[in-house]
């Protein structure tokens, strides 16, 4: 299959959690004794990159660095990014700066310490900058970090900023533009209303046709698509968390779907990190 507007290259990202990894309010404590099955499923994610050419950014938790180091390893072996998504998937907004600092600092460090190389980029759990703690991107920023990818440019019951750029940009904190880049999720107009398309639930809910058809439409725009997904949602069979219906929804609708839905759109588009975009778009 010969890839569409070749000379758009978009962002494939992941975000690299367990299957109980979730912010949802008020869910029973999951029972963790019978394991996962995490390591065939970035295998899965890793054969796909492999067999599409594609290369990606995988946000990884600092736990799954601990639990996991060879994985870690293998990821930036295959020369993907490997980035930071927190030590423990807590909300960013419900941490201190303080302890949004540690708890980055964490993650940074494991994941740096396996690689050998400096972590460029970070992803809030649950997309949990929002305006009340924008300025927490400043920390990002004395890291020394290149990117952020944490702003949803839609607004939900768990996130999102629905008047933020959509469009890569440093943004304006406490008056300044800092220096970071900040990749935002991507989305299209519906009713008016920014919505989602390409990651998540909404790559799950969205049918093939409409999904690929945005992605089109922004690379004949000059624009690139990103990509979002877990590796809980390319396995039906995974454990699940005991959640009210519409969580329950968002959190699985579709799952059995996903990796062929993944695989022909690796298969019609160009992917390509994120650090690797910013590098060809902004010589960063």
């Amino acid at each position: 299959m010969t890839k569409q507007t070749p000379n758009v290259t978009n962002m494939l990202t992941f975000d690299i959690e367990e299957w109980f990894h979730a912010n949802y309010d008020d869910i029973a404590a999951p029972d963790r004794s019978k394991g996962s099955n995490f390591r065939n499923h970035m295998e899965i994610l890793l054969q796909m990159c492999r067999e599409t050419n594609s290369k990606a950014t995988f946000f990884v938790l600092g736990c799954i660095g601990e639990d996991y180091p060879d994985v870690v390893k293998a990821i930036a072996r295959e020369g993907h990014d490997v980035a930071s998504h927190g030590y423990a998937h807590e909300l960013a907004y419900k941490q201190t700066i303080g302890e949004f600092r540690a708890d980055v600092q964490k993650s940074v460090d494991i994941l740096e310490a396996l690689t050998g190389t400096k972590v460029l980029g970070y992803r809030a759990p649950s997309w949990s900058i929002v305006e009340s703690n924008l300025h927490y991107l400043e920390v990002l920023e004395e890291m020394g970090m290149q990117y952020d990818a944490s702003i949803f440019p839609v607004k939900t019951f768990l996130y999102g900023i629905p008047t933020a750029p959509t469009e890569i940009h440093k943004p304006l904190v406490n008056g300044r533009e800092i220096n970071l880049y900040e990749v935002p999720m991507s989305v299209m107009k519906l009713a008016g209303r920014n919505i989602g398309y390409s990651g998540g639930f909404y790559f799950r809910f969205f049918p093939k046709f409409l999904i690929k058809g945005a992605i089109r439409s922004a690379n004949r725009q000059g624009k690139s698509s990103i990509v979002y997904l877990h590796p809980r949602e390319v396995d039906a069979y995974e454990q699940k968390l005991a959640l009210p219906f519409k969580e329950n929804f968002i959190h699985y609708y579709n799952v059995g779907k996903t990796q062929k839905k993944l695989e022909d759109i690796l298969k019609s588009y160009s992917f390509t990190s994120i650090s690797e975009h910013l590098k060809h778009k902004f010589q960063v």
